[in-house]
């Protein structure tokens, strides 16, 4: 979240396509409280910029400022059909396709997701097998002869 300090930066910026109007503590309380959360200094300081080089007469509210992080926000994530050539293009299958994916919908560029894909192990459906007589992990079943598993004789 931006900081009080830098939430009056940009209110001192949007006052100044007005002829430097002075804002009010109330008035600095109240933009502060309405951007979101998530947004940082440059993209707020963009939306600001971009407002006012397509708006003519008007002041530019917190909420013009939401919006329009947003549109940015859109529009520098990939398709799906780029996400799935890039995944292609670094070798990426099943599992690791689909987290390399989620990654880069999340917000990281392609050799950041490539990077945490790679660095990750496998994801492990099922439940961990119980630790057998040898003690290493194996399934119980391991043990048992495959005549007791099927039903066949009993001795």
């Amino acid at each position: 979240m931006l900081s009080k300090g830098e939430a009056a930066a940009l209110l001192s910026i949007v006052n100044g396509h007005h002829g430097n109007a002075q804002w009010t503590d109330i008035q600095l309380e109240s933009f502060h409280s309405e951007l979101m959360p998530s947004m940082t200094v440059g993209e707020a300081r963009e939306a600001v910029r971009r407002f006012y080089a397509s708006t003519q007469g008007r002041w530019c509210g917190s909420g013009d400022i939401n919006r329009i992080v947003k549109q940015m926000r859109a529009e520098s994530k990939p398709s799906e059909a780029q996400v799935g050539r890039e995944a292609e293009s670094a070798g990426l299958t099943g599992m690791d396709a689909w987290r390399y994916r989620r990654l880069r919908m999340l917000g990281n560029q392609p050799t950041k997701a490539v990077e945490l894909t790679r660095s990750q192990a496998p994801l492990r459906i099922g439940r961990k097998p119980e630790a057998g007589p040898s003690g290493r992990g194996e399934s119980k079943l391991g043990a048992m002869p495959l005549d007791g598993m099927i039903g066949g004789r009993d001795g």
